[in-house]
């Protein structure tokens, strides 16, 4: 079975009486998938979000300013009850957040499986009393035959294409789907300042067909209260995504539901999903816990967490920067920081970062998906792989050879965007601790003997891909 990994830093944000969309509720978790059909493997891509309530943490006390730190664990099991996927992380609820009851944060996680049904459990833990929450739900992946006619409905508060080719690390809360980014979760929240829902559904023809999208906002209760007018949308053989955005201004608070209906010939294909339009309480709330986040800035946070944050910058420090920090004090460290991001603001005079916020979502990104194997104590931003993805994005085509004949494992990252380069890995260990052996990017080491450590028939198939 293939899988992949991709945990996402929750989107901090506030959610209003919410209740569970799928699954089952413990201690207030609300957790939910959507899954998407990849006829070439036959596998189904699973995103699982889980909504945590700041209700469920305490905040620590101790050098921390008021925040609470929790961990996230996700097990996936087959129907025989093997575990095919175990990961777990740690986050960070800010105390500007915690101080309003229904603040929330949204984990994300992805992995595709062959057909079958799978147990997925989420647990969360609260670093500072004990206390766990545990979320379940059976996903069922799509069978190869008949093959599904459409993916399910994924409902956001906002979707963007990509800035660039340099434009490849999703922010927090967003998933990526192709040169989309969707601020996606199991249920969205919008408010009355930021009433536009965006939807994204795939579907899957047998033939080149042409589509009629129309999409209704229901209440629960099945009262129709918005209806678009029928959208014509082309699919060829490999298929089409349905996605847009549709303004929701004057909407009156309360949970609905979004009904997509796709006509392809005669037979008519409808997916639902929730989202709930809060009040402007809600939204003057995730105004003023904004507001407090931003000006926190470093303050608070101890020499560790500090220092945490000034590591990966050696990738992007400036010769005239280095060897300074470590002879600084705390509050010294602070400065150093605050300043090296100001000089990097491409929006001076804002309330926000971008630059700072791209690059420490990489990092993270990197650390959750690049961990080195075994004892785990190396992070993802020092490994091969990590620094890599930090320096240039996502690959846009891996090639994984997990049980190579004649050779070690190795893994191919191929880069198409704005130049083509190739980067192979190879795992020594067994563990998963991939090093980087040869790459056409002039600026990255490369090791001589490479050829010989791949074998032929591998550096064949590294020059075909």
């Amino acid at each position: 079975m293939m899988r992949s990994w991709v945990p996402v830093a929750g989107l901090l944000g506030l959610v209003v009486g919410g209740r569970p969309l799928q699954g089952q509720e413990s201690q207030g978790l609300e957790i939910a998938a959507a899954r998407f059909y990849r006829a070439g493997p036959g596998q189904t891509v699973v995103d699982v979000f889980c909504r945590v309530p700041f209700g469920l943490l305490d905040p620590l006390t101790r050098g921390t300013s008021g925040r609470a730190i929790y961990r996230v664990s996700v097990s996936v099991r087959d129907s025989a009850g093997l575990e095919l996927v175990g990961q777990s992380w740690n986050d960070v609820a800010p105390a500007a957040m915690l101080s309003d009851a229904r603040a929330s944060a949204m984990q994300h996680v992805a992995f595709a499986v062959r057909p079958g049904r799978y147990q997925v459990e989420v647990q969360v833990k609260d670093s500072a009393t004990g206390r766990v929450g545990r979320a379940r739900m059976e996903v069922a992946a799509f069978a190869e035959s008949p093959p599904p006619r459409a993916s399910d409905l994924v409902l956001a508060t906002s979707i963007r294409r990509a800035a660039d080719g340099n434009d490849t690390v999703a922010r927090a809360g967003e998933i990526r789907k192709g040169g989309l980014f969707l601020q996606a979760a199991g249920r969205p929240v919008l408010t009355p300042q930021a009433a536009d829902l965006g939807y994204y559904w795939e579907l899957y023809p047998a033939r080149a067909e042409t589509a009629s999208v129309v999409l209704k906002v229901q209440t629960v209760e099945g009262r129709q209260m918005v209806a678009t007018q029928p959208l014509r949308l082309p699919l060829d053989e490999q298929g089409g995504v349905s996605r847009g955005v549709v303004p929701l201004v004057g909407l009156p608070p309360g949970v609905y539901r979004l009904e997509a209906t796709a006509t392809v010939g005669d037979s008519e294909i409808v997916r639902r999903a929730e989202f709930r339009m809060a009040g402007f309480e809600t939204e003057a709330a995730v105004a003023a816990a904004a507001r407090t986040q931003r000006a926190e800035g470093f303050e608070g946070m101890t020499d560790a967490e500090l220092d945490e944050l000034y590591g990966p910058l050696v990738y992007i420090m400036e010769s005239d920067e280095q060897g300074i920090y470590p002879t600084l004090s705390s509050e010294g460290k602070r400065n150093f920081l605050r300043q090296f991001w100001a000089k990097r603001d491409p929006t001076p005079g804002t309330a926000g970062n971008e630059e700072q916020d791209r690059f420490y979502r990489a990092i993270a990104e990197a650390n959750r998906r690049f961990r080195e194997g075994g004892a785990g104590a190396i992070p993802g931003w020092r490994t091969d792989r990590g620094r890599i993805f930090i320096r240039y994005g996502a690959p846009d085509e891996v090639l994984s050879r997990p049980q190579p004949m004649g050779s070690q494992p190795y893994e191919v990252w191929k880069y198409t965007r704005v130049r083509s380069r190739k980067f192979v890995f190879m795992d020594f260990t067994a563990f998963g601790n991939f090093s980087l052996i040869w790459t056409d990017e002039r600026r990255e080491p490369s090791r001589p003997n490479w050829q010989e450590l791949l074998g032929r028939e591998a550096v064949e198939e590294v020059a075909r891909f």
